[in-house]
């Protein structure tokens, strides 16, 4: 039994929503092109003059076949083609342009014209079928004697509301049955990464789950409490023997890396003491975290907390040491191995291929190797601003503890 969320269905929903814009425009593809061709196509209408024979001095059997053999041997074609212009070489006239139909035992032939326009059908039906009878009459007795019996008439033609209407129709589903191929195609080359699962089988390394990082204005971070999969993220980190933990990412997830570090050590700095390196923000961050923890838990209690917002470490809480380093500093990411737990932040759909350079270009020679995926929330509520920390001078040591 397959593992929740990397089945097909999973996988689908997620590229229709991951190609929501590809799928959209291969739609509009279809329900537009559809009607405007049915509008703007002009289908070759047909107009039928009728030749019949006055007299007959032949066979009734061979009449077809000398039909036939007087229609197409160039005077029709000429004719047609000196009346009408260019029309091209003479084998392209017949049966493009004008057509015979002559029946087996049967006195009349049908002279068949073709165009889009109907009036000029006519015209060249009528033009072939005059050239036709006069070549037909040319041996005289011992043939018969031909007339056109009734001239052709221009075709009338039907509404194209119907038409347009239908080709929409087609034309729609043509382009949801084009969009979920483009879709289908496109999972099959990217083979998305969507869960711990699937992380194990394009990599072999374990996963610490998906977290869902919320959307800020850039220059903001937002609070731990904003977040969502990051408590059982914390959990597994702490199971881990590894007294330090480094945060890794591609250079086009920093921005997410930063808020995904700092929310992690606010929320290990509640059972573990947590020495943080970073980024300025992020330090910030956590301690405005860290002190709206303790502002809430001493409510009114003494008034005046315990005085660690102006920049002093805090005092030792006998609790086994956590190191958490998100920085892009080569001095910073170089760690004793046997200490050291690396955890690869991606983003969640990553593609396989993708995936297994990024293990191999920043996991490896670590104790413990971990990954763990992000994907987009909506726009978080309760975010940190850089400049009301800088109003309220908040002053931080590098590293600083926040346990």
């Amino acid at each position: 039994m397959k593992t929740a969320g990397t089945d097909a269905i999973g996988a689908f929903r997620w590229g229709l929503r991951r190609y929501a814009v590809v799928f959209v425009l291969c739609l509009l593809a279809g329900a537009v092109l559809a009607p405007y061709w049915a509008l703007h196509r002009k289908p070759p209408l047909d107009a039928t003059a009728l030749v019949v024979a006055q007299r007959l001095d032949m066979s009734l059997t061979a009449l077809p076949r000398y039909g036939e053999a007087v229609f197409g041997n160039g005077q029709v074609a000429q004719a047609v083609a000196a009346k009408f212009g260019d029309l091209g070489p003479d084998q392209s006239v017949i049966p493009d342009r004008v057509s015979l139909v002559a029946d087996q035992d049967s006195i009349v032939f049908q002279v068949i014209g073709h165009d889009a326009n109907p009036k000029t059908a006519a015209d060249i039906a009528n033009t072939a079928a005059t050239t036709f009878v006069q070549a037909l009459n040319v041996p005289g007795v011992g043939v018969g004697a031909f007339q056109i019996q009734r001239p052709a008439d221009p075709p009338v033609t039907g509404s194209t509301v119907l038409g347009t209407v239908v080709a929409t129709a087609i034309g729609t589903i043509a382009g949801v049955v084009l969009g979920l191929a483009v879709v289908s195609f496109l999972l099959v080359v990217r083979r998305p990464v969507l869960a711990d699962a699937d992380v194990v089988e394009a990599t072999g390394v374990p996963s610490l789950g998906t977290v869902t990082v919320p959307w800020t204005w850039r220059g903001r971070l937002p609070l731990p409490a904003e977040f969502s999969g990051l408590v059982p993220v914390c959990r597994r980190l702490l199971a881990l023997p590894t007294p330090m933990v480094v945060l890794v990412s591609r250079p086009r997830q920093e921005r997410v890396r930063r808020k995904v570090s700092a929310a992690l050590a606010s929320v290990l700095g509640r059972v573990r003491d947590v020495r943080y390196v970073g980024s300025r923000d992020a330090r910030r961050t956590i301690e405005f975290a860290s002190a709206s923890v303790t502002a809430s838990s001493q409510g009114n209690g003494n008034g005046n907390g315990n005085g660690h917002g102006n920049g002093r470490k805090r005092p030792r809480t006998g609790r086994q040491r956590l190191t958490v380093i998100d920085s892009s500093e080569p001095m910073d990411l170089v760690q004793p191995p046997h200490l050291t737990a690396t955890v690869l932040v991606v983003r969640r759909g990553i593609s396989g291929a993708a995936l297994r350079a990024a293990v191999v270009e920043h996991l490896g020679g670590s104790a413990e190797a971990r990954v763990l995926l992000v994907k987009r929330g909506r726009r978080a509520r309760s975010v940190y601003r850089s400049e009301r920390a800088t109003q309220e001078e908040i002053r931080l040591p590098e590293p600083v503890d926040v346990g």
